[in-house]
């Protein structure tokens, strides 16, 4: 059923879901998901559960041990990348109506998740006593630049830039900008 689910947010987004066609999927009664996840919330969960480990998987291939703006560029780029390659799986990772977010795994997996992202700022120069503000900030710009990104307001934002493009030609002098780490906060 977790397959199913995935596969079917995987080719049809969120709005192609639905729990009948996940249960067909995987050959099994309407009732199955139920009876095995409780609701479709729990089985949805399972799935944004996937995406977190999806994630992490992104943002631990930057590697360890570079300087710490070169290293939050490299998250940065790791999170876009997984966005653009899992949007259903991203969109639904942050969808509080359709995730259960009181399974005691969910907030598990989103601290794994951005693990890289918190030693990052706490390496970084001039980062704050307060590393959950710190993280919080760079997390929404982030998660805000890969949201846009696929909702496709790249296209309207820089003469037409598909998502890739935009990834790969315009993001990494983007983060150079917004995050020029090694200075001093202001």
């Amino acid at each position: 059923m977790i397959e199913a689910a995935d596969s079917l947010i995987r080719d049809k987004g969120l709005e192609g879901f639905s729990l009948r066609k996940a249960a067909h999927l995987a050959g099994v009664s309407i009732g199955a998901p139920a009876h095995h996840f409780g609701s479709i919330k729990g089985l949805l969960t399972e799935v944004a559960l996937l995406g977190y480990d999806s994630l992490r998987n992104y943002l631990n291939a930057v590697p360890d041990g570079i300087a710490p703006d070169a290293a939050m560029r490299g998250l940065a780029r790791a999170y876009v990348d997984f966005a653009l390659a899992h949007p259903g799986r991203f969109r639904l990772m942050f969808r509080p109506d359709l995730i259960d977010r009181e399974d005691p795994r969910y907030p598990e997996a989103s601290r794994r998740a951005l693990a890289g992202f918190a030693a990052a700022i706490g390496r970084r120069d001039g980062a704050g006593p307060d590393r959950m503000a710190d993280l919080f900030l760079v997390w929404s710009s982030i998660h805000g630049m890969a949201s846009l990104v696929l909702d496709g307001k790249t296209h309207y934002l820089f003469d037409g830039v598909d998502a890739q493009e935009f990834a790969e030609r315009i993001l990494p002098d983007l983060l150079e900008y917004a995050w020029p780490y090694g200075a001093a906060r202001r």
